[in-house]
């Protein structure tokens, strides 16, 4: 059975980052959040523990409000607590000018109503390009 509240604070992530609120976006992380980012590009940590750490992966002033949007959000069954999501950005970067439009899909612990645990999946090779670095083809 999906608990509904759990999926509100998926939600409310999504939500927070789309519009780049700091704040709400630190609401939903838990104090021992782990965030993992499997596929990020190099200056971008691929795990951060801990609220403090995780936030520094928002750095402010980097892009626009991500805008994201196309939410599909499931519960995963049988692992209670566990969710995963579908969603788009479309945003650009301030530094460049150029757009960032990418796809995701992220997977989420929920516990007591906050993230305990956030791997996020996009392709790298759109965040690169956008910020305006080649991306070696040989």
């Amino acid at each position: 059975m999906t608990d509904p509240q759990e999926r509100a604070v998926v939600e409310a992530y999504l939500d927070a980052v789309g519009r780049l609120d700091l704040p709400a976006i630190e609401a939903t992380f838990a104090d021992d959040v782990e965030l993992v980012l499997p596929y990020a590009p190099p200056g971008f940590p691929k795990v951060s523990r801990g609220r403090a750490a995780a936030m520094e992966v928002y750095p402010e002033g980097l892009m626009d409000p991500m805008r994201f949007s196309g939410y599909r959000i499931d519960a995963l069954e049988g692992r209670p607590g566990e969710w995963v999501a579908e969603y788009t950005s479309d945003t650009r970067v301030l530094t460049t000018g150029r757009p960032y439009r990418n796809t995701y899909i992220s997977r989420f612990r929920i516990r007591d109503g906050r993230i305990t645990r956030l791997a996020e999946f996009f392709d790298p090779i759109v965040l690169v390009t956008a910020l305006g670095l080649e991306v070696p083809t040989s």
